[in-house]
């Protein structure tokens, strides 16, 4: 995790959105609960889901309230809590709510990945748990000290990786307290329908049980952002899920390379042949580090260059490296080559950012600069907006980078500098492709894509074409990656238009390039252009001859 995410606002550090105590309880209320039953909240907050399960479980029990209220806190409502103040809160909300809080309990605050569930009465192995329900953090920090072992204990299951993500170890932690045949209820962020990097989090999910998806309408006005119910029975190794009330095989599935659990039926059939990625790879591009020292604006051919670096040699100093590490640690062996390297007053090259008394206005282009590839919504092809100062190969900016915090020190997309390809914005609702023509500087906000070795020539434009379909952009919205991000391996993941042959083929690959050639000289294209709407009609699948949509083989 970045020491700027780490030092986020407490709440949105934690990954706290609280769920409103209606929801709580019509989650709750839907429960096929017994006596017998143990229940976790692994997030209790302030009891939002906890006091509903009281209720819920007193009723079982005869007695006085206090009486039903001890038993139901010691036998079958269990919660932890990260957050004291949360924890105060919940605490006192049942003191409110039934006038005594029992001198047991098993509500229990401190963080749920260091806490073990011991059995009760000496008997042997974990706690098990008939119900785990809730809504777990979900964007937030990973304690810094825990995220290492957390990633060892969570973060790999049956060979798959698991996203290091709050809510992503959350599932998986629970999912080994449940009992057979137990049930997980809980809120999630949508994310992990489609996006790949959740795609281990879908398979275990599968492999351990039935799963059910109901999308929120409405969740809380603490978050906009799309949530679902997630709805698990432990029942083993599963071949379909439901989403929405509608059941998807895991044979449609499979199809997809990210293992999406929104592939629709009548989708799946595109996704029968090669992708994107068998013809171009794509890349995404550098982060600077500091836009502000490097990159200009173009404004009328020209800009303005208001800095001078300096090169000069820098001590090796242990303070400095470490302040530079992840999570501010290095390795012993760092540790020791940096001290030896301190001791003998060793230095390494550094670029000093100097500003000028005045800034210089030139004229484009110039020699020190190169174009800079910025994401924009603009497709078909766009005029550059930004140059970046590229002396002598880029050396301030990539000495910059090898001397500043240890995630920036990667130079992404290098290997694709100055190459012609394909590019689009990154954080978009859809995908906005264009031309990129050779001779640019990648920006990480604007992924490319380039022609694999031998892949002819034409396949960029026919490509492009492709891109700027509605039904490839269905694909990528709905199936490969539904999120505002579009990482440059979603592109690869998209399927190729394999069943486009013969003259439409050719008429699809004319008429793009010469919507590039004309964009290029001053034409401007938008998605309602009447040249897009003809693209669609080349790029339209042919129905099957059994009419059902379906994939030979395929239910």
């Amino acid at each position: 995790m970045s020491i700027a995410k780490s030092a986020r606002a407490r709440k949105r550090q934690l990954g706290q959105f609280l769920t409103p105590p209606a929801l709580a309880a019509q989650l709750v209320a839907t429960l096929e609960l017994t006596v017998h039953d143990r229940v976790l909240e692994p997030s209790m907050g302030n009891g939002a889901f906890i006091l509903p399960l009281i209720t819920r479980f007193m009723a079982l029990y005869t007695g006085s309230a206090a009486t039903r209220l001890a038993q139901v806190l010691q036998r079958n409502v269990y919660g932890v809590e990260l957050d004291a103040t949360l924890y105060a809160q919940c605490l006192d909300n049942i003191r409110r709510r039934w006038g005594e809080l029992p001198a047991q309990h098993n509500l229990m605050q401190g963080d749920f990945f260091r806490h073990h569930f011991l059995a009760p009465h000496g008997a042997v192995g974990a706690l098990t748990f008939t119900h785990i329900v809730g809504n777990p953090p979900f964007g937030g920090t990973l304690d810094p000290a825990l995220q290492d072992e957390l990633d060892r204990v969570y973060g790999f299951r049956n060979g798959a990786k698991i996203k290091k993500e709050t809510y992503a170890f959350f599932i998986v932690k629970s999912l080994d307290l449940l009992a057979d045949g137990g049930r997980l209820r809980f809120i999630c962020s949508d994310t992990f329908l489609t996006i790949n990097t959740m795609r281990g989090l879908r398979r275990y999910l599968m492999e351990q049980g039935e799963v059910a998806i109901r999308t929120l309408d409405q969740f809380s006005d603490e978050t906009n952002h799309p949530m679902v119910v997630l709805d698990f029975t432990k029942t083993g190794p599963t071949a379909a899920i439901t989403v929405d009330g509608v059941r998807t095989v895991r044979q449609q599935i499979e199809l997809t390379a990210n293992f999406s659990w929104r592939i629709a039926a009548d989708l799946a059939r595109y996704f029968a042949g090669p992708r994107l990625g068998d013809y171009m790879i794509a890349s995404s591009g550098m982060t600077v580090g500091k836009n502000a020292y490097f990159v200009r604006k173009i404004e009328d051919n020209t800009i303005r260059e208001p800095y001078a670096f300096e090169f000069f040699d820098d001590p090796i100093t242990l303070e400095k490296e470490l302040s530079r590490a992840r999570l501010g640690k290095l390795s012993a062996r760092q540790i020791e080559k940096t001290r030896r390297l301190e001791a003998i007053g060793a230095t390494q090259r550094a670029v000093r950012v100097v500003a000028r008394p005045a800034p210089l206005t030139l004229s484009l282009p110039h020699p020190d600069y190169c174009y800079y590839n910025k994401g924009i919504p603009a497709i078909v092809y766009a005029p550059p907006t930004h140059v970046i100062y590229w002396k002598d190969d880029g050396e301030a900016v990539l000495t910059f980078k090898r001397n500043g915090n240890w995630y920036l020190r990667g130079v992404g997309g290098q290997p694709y500098f100055k190459r012609e390809g394909l590019t689009w914005q990154l954080i978009a609702r859809r995908l906005y492709p264009r031309y990129l023509p050779p001779g640019y500087i990648l920006d990480s906000g604007a992924p490319c894509a380039f022609l694999r070795p031998g892949v002819a020539h034409d396949e960029l434009f026919f490509i492009l074409g492709w891109t700027l379909t509605r039904l490839c952009n269905r694909l990528l919205k709905e199936v490969i990656n539904h999120t505002k991000n579009i990482q440059s391996k979603d592109f690869e993941r998209l399927p190729y238009p394999w069943w486009v042959a013969g003259q439409e083929r050719r008429t699809a690959i004319n008429s793009v390039s010469a919507m590039v050639a004309a964009a290029r000289q001053g034409a401007c294209f938008t998605l309602d252009s009447p040249e897009i709407a003809a693209l669609e009609r080349c790029y339209t699948m042919p129905e099957p001859e059994n009419g059902d949509g379906c994939i030979p083989g395929l239910p």
